[in-house]
């Protein structure tokens, strides 16, 4: 019997779809989670300016300050991924990264906190009553009730009188959600949060985080243009004095699974009479 490896191979032959050939090395499983492009577990797979870290099977997302937190779900056609909260710090109504001021991705990186997130920030000071008017912040407001529900928050948080919750987006909860003594102290957040369920039938805590859709690669050599087929390194159209490995005419860049796609394959229509290639990992 023929090895997979090569059985995969020929059916990628003969196949009458479109070419799909990875313009970098595709980064391998980090335990059960695959890692698409342009996601990046070492500097030879993926694309670095997308690292994420995988450690023992488990895939990490650095933040600022030092902190990391743990990637529960990918999703590459939304460029999108689900990092967990950490929770609070035992016996305390306080973060556990309270130590580095919650969660702050670097602004220089290509990620950012979506508009999917609803967060309950708890322990808050009567500063934040007066200073952040679009926080709910009402004693009936959902995040009593999340207090209420959720043991851990009840038997830490229950006798401090001041939570809120908000949803994220706009400039202020682009790229953290902080926590500091003057403000609030502990937060939980949630994907596509239905605030009319019960506690006990929420999610289980997340927060969304997506990707800005990748460039083409770098380039400074004409080979370094080899692994993606149907490019040429060209001056970048966009900033002066750097090349990439712009697609040929015919081909247009698919920023989702790193590749020069023909443009009639992008529109949907088969290419018959193109040579088939492939590349197994």
């Amino acid at each position: 019997m023929l090895p997979l490896s090569i059985l995969i191979t020929m059916v990628m032959l003969f196949s009458r779809d479109c070419i799909t050939v990875m313009a970098l090395k595709l980064c391998p499983k980090c335990g059960r989670i695959p890692v698409p492009y342009p996601l990046s577990t070492g500097p030879d797979c993926g694309d670095p300016w997308y690292k994420v870290r995988c450690i023992a099977g488990t895939l990490w997302l650095d933040a600022y300050n030092g902190s990391s937190y743990k990637i529960t779900s990918i999703n590459p056609m939304t460029k999108t991924l689900i990092i967990r909260p950490p929770g609070l710090a035992k016996n305390t109504c306080m973060a556990a990264d309270f130590g580095t001021q919650g969660i702050q991705l670097d602004e220089k990186l290509p990620f950012n906190i979506t508009s999917a997130n609803t967060v309950m920030i708890m322990n808050c000071s009567a500063t934040v009553l007066q200073e952040y008017v679009a926080l709910n912040c009402s004693s009936t407001s959902v995040c009593h009730d999340y207090i209420r529900g959720n043991s851990e928050a009840k038997a830490n948080c229950g006798a401090l009188p001041i939570c809120c919750w908000y949803v994220t987006g706009g400039t202020m909860h682009t790229y953290r959600i902080r926590v500091r003594p003057e403000r609030c102290s502990a937060y939980q957040s949630f994907v596509n949060l239905d605030m009319n369920l019960p506690v006990s039938k929420w999610p289980v805590p997340g927060l969304e985080i997506e990707w800005l859709s990748p460039r083409e690669p770098e380039c400074k050599l004409p080979d370094d243009c080899n692994d993606l087929v149907n490019s040429m390194c060209l001056p970048d159209l966009v900033n002066a004095g750097q090349r990439r490995c712009l697609c040929k005419r015919g081909f247009q860049w698919n920023s989702i699974q790193g590749i020069c796609q023909d443009v009639k394959c992008a529109q949907g229509r088969r290419c018959k009479n193109e040579k088939k290639k492939s590349i197994v990992e």
